[in-house]
């Protein structure tokens, strides 16, 4: 891909040029933002969506869109935009891939951009932070973006309004003397099906899921159902129980990381209560139906005064671009094929969309969920909370966990015959954060030490039987790792005796986060397909804030993905001092070259094998 040029014109002169057969999207794909030694621009390790080798039919959905940031609580109506199907190119599709363009122009990170077609949010990422930090320098703030969006083939073959925009991440500070800003570009490629490249098998219908709990109005022969969440969220994982921050102690303060509670002139405070654990509880009519993990998302400023501390200029995980985790509700597919309108809800602010299969030969299909035991499982973590003060000190740990482990089985009557479908998921969840606090007292020079590990991973086995035939057996592993490290010194001053401030001095910050996905889906008729992906990312930076000063700034950025049809994809990143060091592309698969088959979702993007029926 070529690298992104400052001015938007060229921009889209780049970016919408006409892909040919001889492009580099082919099996062989490359980083989605393969940057040269020095370049101090966003870089991630990703990988294109590998395609199909054939012209693609291109829509453009919008080129050279300004956008600026939408205020807190506001609806994401954003600019709205036309789409229209490619003329003379009707599906069913092979493949169908959203590539969005993004130059950022503004002062934080407090933003994230979406788009919507039709209602449903078929992209949505966190902005760099880098195009206004110095160092780096700004002449190279774009980036680039890729989404399979085949699944979605049901919404994309008719004509939608849509809608692109940028809104404030949830609890990240902002500074209202400034404005976030960004211009987007995207655009829809097509590629036709061929004898080499067939048609793939995609859900019949995509329903809008919105934050929180959405109605909805549903066909009645809905066979098979499934919920791709946008689980990604930053900060909760360094939150601390509510009743410590009525302990007097400075777990919400201007040396703390996180978001704040305050706005306007003066210096944001920062850190967050509720605790430290997160899931996305779904439900269907008031009944439990199915739990996603929340992947733990950096921000780039981990401090309102430590901007850029880790991501420049490589990326952490999912950072520019979030994959939606894909929750499976067909033991439920009965409940919702029931007459009237039923209620999908969601435990967490997340964004979501229902993908149903239906049977074709009836016109409703009856059945029942015959087993739940996640109505009756624990969902509130186990709390171990050892803080206490000596002194002028707090120090010790607060240690979160909770383990899960619950099946869902349910049938529905089909026209083929009963098929039975069950979800059996276990999950484990452990975040052990290590406080040190010096100087509680003012005038006294203040160190804030947050140092947390983050264990997460959840395993998911679906199953589906007609008679005595295994119809589907997939088992799905996610894990989310997460090592952190946060020192912040600082010093106070009192100008008003009833408002003392901490103000920033020097901080150092070291992360570790990995990306585990690992799946193996077994299909009646087809041989067993297997895939992963391992995405590590390792950041270190110590910022003295008075001299501007930087030392230990180094980072490294890994993905690998490899399944058993011959893929292979490696890329290692490094970057030092706020520039990109070295790149090395395949080492370590076959001949040394990535290769990736035209189906695969290297991207660790839910996978519903529509390529094998």
């Amino acid at each position: 891909m070529k690298r992104l040029s400052p001015s938007c014109r060229a921009i889209a002169a780049l970016f919408f040029t006409p892909v040919s057969a001889s492009f580099a999207y082919q099996a062989a794909p490359a980083p989605i933002q393969p940057m040269a030694v020095g370049s101090t621009g966003p870089a991630t390790s990703a990988p294109h969506v590998p395609v199909p080798r054939s012209t693609p039919c291109v829509v453009d959905l919008f080129q050279g869109q300004s956008l600026m940031e939408q205020g807190q609580g506001m609806p994401e109506s954003g600019t709205h935009y036309t789409y229209v199907p490619p003329a003379g190119c009707r599906g069913p599709w092979a493949k169908v891939v959203l590539k969005v363009a993004v130059d950022e122009d503004g002062f934080t990170d407090a933003a994230k951009a979406y788009i919507r077609l039709g209602g449903i949010k078929i992209f949505e990422g966190s902005l760099s932070g880098i195009a206004s930090s110095a160092p780096p320098s700004p002449s190279e703030p774009g980036w680039e973006a890729e989404r399979d969006v085949t699944d979605l083939a049901s919404l994309l073959a008719n004509p939608h309004n849509g809608q692109v925009g940028l809104k404030p991440e949830q609890a990240i500070w902002q500074n209202n003397m400034t404005n976030q800003g960004a211009t987007l570009s995207a655009q829809l490629l097509f590629y036709r099906a061929s004898y080499a490249t067939p048609a793939q098998k995609t859900p019949d219908a995509v329903f809008r899921v919105m934050p929180q709990a959405d109605t909805v109005t549903l066909p009645h022969n809905i066979v098979r159902a499934y919920l791709d969440v946008y689980n990604q969220e930053p900060w909760w994982f360094t939150c601390v129980p509510d009743h410590e921050l009525h302990r007097g102690w400075p777990f919400w303060s201007e040396l703390a990381p996180g978001g704040a509670n305050k706005i306007g002139i003066y210096e944001p405070y920062q850190g967050c209560s509720g605790g430290s654990f997160a899931e996305i509880q779904v439900s269907i009519d008031g009944t439990p139906a199915g739990v996603a993990p929340v992947f733990p998302l950096l921000s780039s400023s981990l401090n309102y005064r430590f901007t850029n501390m880790v991501n420049a200029p490589t990326q952490p995980p999912q950072m520019l671009d979030y994959m939606p985790y894909r929750v499976d509700l067909t033991p439920f597919a009965a409940i919702l094929n029931e007459a009237g309108e039923h209620t999908i809800a969601l435990s967490r602010p997340a964004s979501a969309y229902l993908l149903v299969y239906q049977d074709k030969r009836s016109t409703r299909v009856s059945g029942a969920v015959t087993l739940n035991s996640l109505a009756g499982s624990p969902s509130s973590p186990v709390v171990s909370d050892t803080l206490e003060q000596a002194g002028d000190t707090v120090s010790g740990q607060v240690a979160t966990g909770l383990d899960r482990n619950f099946k869902i089985t349910g049938f529905v009557n089909t026209s083929h015959g009963r098929v039975t479908s069950s979800v059996h998921q276990r999950s484990h969840f452990q975040d052990t954060q290590t406080f040190y606090l010096d100087g509680l007292q003012f005038p006294e020079y203040l160190h804030y030490r947050q140092h947390l590990q983050l264990s997460s991973w959840t395993l998911e086995h679906s199953r589906r039987t007609r008679g005595g035939a295994v119809l589907d057996n997939n088992l799905l592993t996610t894990a989310y790792p997460l090592t952190w490290r946060y020192d912040m010194d600082g010093y106070t001053i009192d100008d008003n005796p009833d408002d003392t401030e901490a103000i920033p001095s020097k901080g150092t910050v070291s992360v570790e986060q990995r990306r585990n996905l690992d799946a193996s889906y077994d299909h009646h008729g087809h041989r067993r397909y297997a895939s992963g992906v391992r995405e590590r990312f390792e950041s270190s930076r110590t910022f003295d804030v008075q001299a501007a000063q930087n030392s230990n700034w180094q980072s490294t950025a890994r993905y690998h993905f490899y399944d058993n049809r011959g893929s292979c994809y490696r890329t290692a990143l490094t970057a030092l001092d706020g520039a990109v060091t070295g790149e090395t592309r395949g080492l370590g698969c076959p001949d040394g070259h990535n290769h990736v088959r035209w189906f695969a979702h290297s991207d660790g993007s839910p996978d519903s094998l529509g390529w094998m029926h």
